[in-house]
């Protein structure tokens, strides 16, 4: 069997401020195995994201970061060269964060941020070869009018067509390993679940690993092979979808269990014919004061 694509051994972390040590994680170990989806589960502020953040190599040369343990990242020892995890950082490892809207810069049209991302990952393209690319990556993802879509900005974009913006830019490049950070979070919810559902098939048709970062529960249970439950960063409970949801031990995992809201159907909605994708800032409802897209 290859080794992890994700290997995280006895992983301690702690801030420091003047003399002050917060300490946050304490002894994590996971891995995840190539092509394998496997999710990280705790309330907010439980640990979730900063594992997230050091597998990416983001809070390795922070001032005041206290780090201990292994984190290995596509063969790379993040904790001890986050320089070379740098270097790999776009192609072999990319993230999805929860805000789409916040994570794609304002100030620059979507063609121009995928150009950017496909450069990134060692890719020598034209400026007409990255268009075609960043098109074809788009209508993956189910954007009707990836043209368009190229040439606007993330403010014109619906919340669900930003998320689907950068699930394209996450698995453009074909990554081993894919974070995603409670991707979804800061949209509707129904517009979530279809996102989740995209990510998924988008995941299995690239054979990214995946490491899922989340709250919800429901999720998880359509989403991942292998659950990890974090607790005050501990963790507390690990194992396969089926045997976690069907027999959970430890009380921590009964109390998220009991605490998920009950669904009744067939799982996540199919993705919508015609979503809205384009928002005129210009379009407001009388009476309202918003945008027409954001009612929906």
């Amino acid at each position: 069997m290859s080794d992890p694509v994700l290997n995280i051994r006895d992983l301690k972390l702690a801030f420091r401020k003047g003399r002050q040590v917060t300490e946050v994680l304490h002894g994590i170990s996971l891995h995840v195995n190539a092509g394998e989806k496997v999710a990280l589960v705790g309330e907010s502020g439980s640990g979730k994201s900063v594992t997230a953040q050091l597998a990416l190599g983001r809070l390795q040369q922070e001032r005041g970061t206290l780090i201990e343990g292994l984190v290995q990242v596509a063969g790379i020892d993040a904790t001890r060269d986050p320089r070379a995890l740098a270097r790999v950082r776009g192609h072999r490892v990319t993230m999805i964060f929860q805000d789409p809207t916040s994570a794609l810069n304002p100030v620059f049209r979507i063609g121009e941020i995928f150009a950017q991302v496909l450069r990134a990952g060692g890719r020598h393209v034209s400026d007409a070869e990255a268009r075609a690319t960043a098109e074809a990556a788009l209508a993956e993802v189910h954007i009707p009018d990836p043209a368009r879509a190229l040439a606007s900005y993330p403010f014109q974009l619906s919340g669900g067509m930003n998320q689907r913006v950068m699930i394209a830019m996450a698995l453009v490049n074909e990554p081993e390993l894919l974070l995603a950070d409670e991707p979804g979070t800061a949209l509707d919810v129904t517009v979530q679940a279809q996102t989740l559902k995209l990510m998924d098939e988008m995941v299995t048709k690239k054979q990214a690993a995946v490491l899922f970062i989340s709250h919800n529960l429901s999720v998880v249970r359509e989403f991942a092979d292998r659950v990890y439950v974090i607790y005050r960063g501990k963790l507390v409970e690990h194992g396969r979808v089926d045997q976690l949801f069907g027999n959970p031990r430890h009380p921590y995992t009964r109390a998220l269990l009991a605490a998920a809201p009950k669904l009744v159907g067939g799982g996540l909605p199919d993705l919508p014919e015609h979503e809205p994708a384009f928002r005129d800032p210009l379009i407001v409802h009388e009476g309202c004061g918003e945008p027409e897209e954001l009612r929906t």
